[in-house]
């Protein structure tokens, strides 16, 4: 009877907090609601319970439905920028404070759009000068999942030195670049997530409806669902083949003392083959402050299980699953647990099939630049399998994917939650995810701004970053690589109210994450004003080819957007490869007597060949001597083209 009593007692204060009014944490001190005449305040509550929302003289009602769910509508278009206090009574009553009415933005995409403003070039300048009541940011903490999550973590910070240094540099830039023209409060909403590809924030459902996406993300989803059980199967019919052809995971910690030891090369040689053990070792140093904090030493990532030991002693080994799903070879090396000197690692790969390799370079110890070099290394060698041997050998199951990889995972997590939100628009800088697939990119952009679009309620304005050059220069004009994916993403502008930017004279040959974030928010936020907030005498686009005429052997390109007429930019000397590093390059041009640089021309056999430009006001004259009869033009198709066309706005 106390027992069922206590129970009872128990049980009451949930059955109470159940009852209250919820609200999604987009509803918290200092947010920013958008301007509408239909903006939504939404929560749970108890199934019937009626909630009454109060913001300055606007009122509303609603009833919780049978799951808990309710929405009040409230015309904010006449409001004041505020603050106000909203108010959101049912059983228990809640009041937001300052709460201001404006424009909201969302920040979404890869780790370019991630990519924090305390790295910008410009950094402390622009952080310095943040303080600014009116910029409001919300800045979600990620998580993926499987199933549509409730809600997201994260709280609205009122813009500031202590706060924008951790916020998107493009995001943050873009949405005080239009707050300072349009004088009303702006909220951003930050949710990208590095590497992410798009499929990520599209629903599974939505996927599974394209021709082009269908198979592909069935089978990303189950490699990922079903990772786990594969692996379990696996490894038990692995480890029967392995014991039965005679490669089982070996017992000794130290390789044969008459093993022959070839120096000075990387972890990550790629030149390292399998079917044997594999043994890397390594002098290195630890300092005073190492040994006394303790620290992770990284040995990349392999396809193999590692094992390592320090002056003899096993620190650490990884296991097979690790090994299918591509995890980080790491060790922890705890404080006050290894004397200040110097050490020598060993590392043994059981690499069992010729297969093995590694997956990326990224060995790493803190304090130590040289860590990646100077390895020594070498194998023993099990004996050569019989064909019968290798036809027995169970097959290797699909790595699991990266969850930002994975169809609707991101949307689950980080788009779901926030509906149905009123946001003013959405600002996107994705791509290089898909960058193996970009015939199917057009297609999948455009499901995601209508998907979101429909899930939103709202055709917001969707205006992204056309990819920065990056990677090594190419001579060759045949040579497209990420100008392909560049094509698939202007696939976007076939919707309403869309827009990009061009970054393709602001990247890094050697960084993925240019510094120069300012330009690339400067551009993108020059879309929005012109586009969405009426600043029509803005100029906001590089130059549009608009029409193509052969004559004579060559081609004839009539522009608009040319504010003016068209300008070749002097090309400089040299070329960044990473800021980072401070290093440059020579510049070497490929059309060196061209009045622009960066088209190539190709006739009807479809080689292209480098062609001479010549600029005439609005029109651009376009040649080769190797081709007599050219039919096709393209312009910067490369990663990283030397390019040098622009509008007299200045916009490449």
């Amino acid at each position: 009877m106390l027992k069922r009593l206590v129970l009872s007692l128990l049980a009451l204060p949930m059955l109470a907090l159940w009852g209250d009014v919820k609200l999604p944490a987009l509803f918290a001190d200092h947010g920013v609601l958008a301007r509408s005449a239909k903006t939504p305040i939404f929560g749970k509550a108890a199934p019937g319970e009626v909630v009454t929302v109060k913001l300055a003289d606007l009122q509303g009602k609603a009833t919780a439905d049978a799951a808990g769910k309710w929405r009040v509508d409230l015309d904010v278009s006449k409001l004041g920028d505020g603050p106000y206090e909203l108010t959101i009574a049912g059983k228990n009553t809640i009041v937001l404070k300052d709460i201001l009415i404006g424009e909201v933005w969302l920040c979404s995409g890869q780790s370019n759009m991630g990519f924090q403003l305390k790295r910008e070039e410009q950094a402390e300048r622009l952080i310095a000068t943040s303080a600014n009541p009116k910029i409001r940011l919300f800045n979600i903490r990620l998580k993926a999942s499987l199933k549509p999550e409730e809600d997201v973590s994260a709280k609205w910070e009122v813009a500031g030195p202590t706060n924008v240094g951790n916020f998107t540099a493009v995001g943050y830039l873009f949405g005080r670049l239009v707050q300072e023209k349009i004088q009303k409060p702006v909220g951003l909403i930050n949710n990208a997530w590095g590497g992410s590809a798009v499929e990520a924030w599209i629903p599974m459902d939505v996927l599974k409806s394209m021709e082009d996406q269908k198979a592909w993300s069935e089978k990303t989803l189950s490699d990922y669902v079903n990772f786990d059980d594969n692996c379990a199967k696996y490894i038990i019919e692995y480890d029967k083949w392995v014991n039965a052809v005679g490669r089982a995971e070996p017992m000794v910690n130290e390789p044969p003392a008459d093993a022959k030891w070839t120096g000075g090369q990387r972890l990550e040689n790629r030149n390292v083959k399998g079917g044997g053990i594999v043994w890397f070792r390594k002098k290195f140093k630890v300092t005073e402050k190492m040994a006394q904090k303790g620290f992770r030493m990284y040995f990349g990532q392999m396809t193999a299980p590692v094992t390592a030991y320090i002056d003899g002693v096993l620190i650490g080994k990884t296991t097979m699953k690790a090994a299918l799903a591509g995890s980080y070879a790491a060790v922890d090396i705890p404080e006050k647990k290894l004397a200040a000197g110097e050490h020598t690692v060993l590392v043994r790969v059981w690499a069992s099939e010729d297969m093995f390799r590694f997956l990326k370079n990224n060995s790493n110890l803190e304090g130590n630049p040289d860590f990646k070099s100077n390895w020594e290394t070498t194998m023993t060698a099990y004996p050569e399998l019989t064909a019968e041997q290798r036809a027995a050998r169970p097959k290797r199951p699909a790595m699991r994917p990266q969850e930002n990889k994975t169809p609707e995972m991101l949307y689950n997590g980080l788009i779901y939650p926030l509906l149905p939100y009123a946001i003013s628009g959405a600002v996107w800088y994705q791509g290089c995810a898909n960058s193996g697939r970009p015939a199917c990119y057009p297609n999948a952009i455009r499901a995601m701004i209508n998907q979101w679009r429909h899930d939103f309620g709202s055709e917001f304005p969707f205006y992204y970053c056309q990819l920065a050059n990056y990677l090594a220069k190419s001579n060759d004009p045949n040579n497209a690589g990420w100008a392909q994916i560049r094509q698939g993403q202007e696939g976007a502008l076939t919707l309403p109210k869309t827009g990009q930017a061009i970054l393709i004279d602001i990247g890094e040959a050697g960084d993925i994450h240019p510094l120069n974030k300012l330009t690339a928010a400067e551009r993108l936020s020059s879309v929005a004003l012109h586009d969405t907030y009426g600043f029509t005498d803005l100029p906001f686009s590089g130059p549009r080819c608009t029409a193509k005429e052969v004559k004579d052997g060559k081609i004839q390109l009539t522009f608009g957007y040319t504010y003016g007429g068209l300008v070749a930019k002097p090309l400089p000397a040299t070329y960044d490869v990473a800021k980072t590093r401070h290093e440059t390059k020579p510049l070497v041009r490929n059309s060196p007597d061209s009045e622009v640089e960066g088209f190539a021309v190709c006739g009807r056999d479809g080689k292209w060949v480098w062609a001479n430009a010549k600029i005439d006001g609005d029109t651009i004259t376009v040649w080769s001597d190797a081709v007599k009869e050219p039919v096709k033009v393209r312009y910067a198709f490369q990663s990283n083209p030397t390019c040098n066309l622009y509008n007299k706005a200045g916009f490449p």
